[in-house]
């Protein structure tokens, strides 16, 4: 088993990152994400389908990652990382300093392995700053409260996507797998809870301000992220305005000693700026598989919706409007499938899948 044996960064009193951004846009709050030194690390692997895998199960790709805060995560002999909480409790974050994301999709296999009948608690951190040192405006404080820990800034300039399949109800977190902490919730019938011991697959889509939960295969959140809004119950600590359009990307380490997850195979995309949503509905009732893409871009884009009952190519869809349209199934019911969208690419064209559930009419 190989450890995470490096010290965790702390906060330091009077150092702060300088301000520089892999050639992205800066946080809307105008807090700067500082990118960290250069480092010798192994190229991510790529894969079929346009994801790069950043954690593989090797130790060389284990020791691209660093870690932020209390606690850790160890290697084990077959690959996977697995968290720990820290001696006295407190929690931290395994992030990947190598580059920073802007529209992407990170999937990530995840495992609730928690002692006796314990439910694990654990996140997905998304477009956070480095947590190497201090950022300046991004505070490491818990509702007004420093505490000392650089893991903080990834949760009050950064997303986190709940992993926690605990039941509804006593000291259990109300938050359940899927939740954006904080500001879009779902309790455990929503967040499609399995069994302990089992591997789920969760993707995180975001594009723009606009953040898709995919919990193996079904579309379990939707959420915008608008200015101005505060964290419930912390109104010290930073609002949603802090959470900008790029960031690195990392796994929680939860603060108690049941807060035992296993992943692997962690893979990251870059995605079109195009948000897609698809869903099956009744129209006169006739099934309809009902796709919407809005360019959040600057340019205008040719846009190609496609379903198993057709596709619609629509020219030069401007900057923040919309491509829409309801393809008939031609029956009264539809069965669970894939929405793509198709826009040129660089290299040719980019796919994007949307999963979408049936619907009997």
């Amino acid at each position: 088993m190989t450890s995470t044996t490096r010290t965790p960064a702390r906060a330091t009193q009077g150092r702060v990152r300088s301000a520089r951004l892999a050639g992205a846009t800066a946080l809307a709050a105008g807090i700067a994400l500082a990118a960290p030194a250069a480092a010798v690390v192994p190229a991510a692997a790529p894969a079929d389908d346009g994801y790069e895998v950043i954690l593989d199960g090797t130790p060389e790709s284990f020791d691209a990652w660093e870690y932020a805060g209390d606690g850790g995560f160890d290697r084990l002999d077959d690959g996977t990382v697995r968290s720990r909480a820290g001696a006295g409790g407190g929690f931290g974050t395994l992030w990947y300093p190598v580059r920073q994301y802007g529209d992407f999709s990170m999937v990530v296999e995840f495992r609730d392995d928690a002692p006796g009948d314990a439910r694990a608690n654990s996140g997905i951190q998304v477009r956070f700053p480095d947590l190497s040192g201090p950022v300046e405006g991004c505070p490491t404080t818990f509702n007004g409260n420093e505490t000392g820990n650089l893991s903080w800034i990834a949760v009050n300039c950064g997303h986190e996507i709940q992993v926690n399949d605990s039941p509804e109800g006593g000291s259990n977190d109300p938050r359940k797998t899927g939740s954006v902490y904080g500001f879009a919730d779902l309790g455990l019938d929503e967040a499609r809870p399995t069994a302990k011991g089992t591997w789920n697959e969760l993707e995180v889509r975001v594009v723009g301000q606009h953040y898709t939960v995919i919990r193996d295969g079904v579309v379990i959140n939707e959420y915008e992220n608008l200015p101005g809004v505060p964290f419930p119950d912390r109104p010290l600590d930073p609002d949603s305005s802090s959470r900008g359009l790029v960031g690195y990307v990392g796994l929680q380490a939860h603060g108690s000693a049941p807060d035992v997850v296993s992943f692997r195979e962690v893979r990251v995309r870059e995605l079109p700026p195009v948000h897609v949503e698809a869903d099956a509905r009744c129209l006169g009732g006739t099934a309809h598989v009902a796709v919407r893409a809005e360019n959040v871009g600057s340019v205008p884009l040719d846009v190609t919706l496609g379903t198993p009952a057709g596709e619609r190519t629509f020219d030069a869809v401007a900057p923040g409007r919309n491509a829409y349209r309801a393809f008939s199934a031609r029956a009264a019911s539809v069965d669970a499938g894939t929405a793509t969208l198709t826009v040129p690419g660089a290299d040719g064209p980019e796919v994007v899948e949307t999963p979408y559930e049936g619907v009997d009419c």
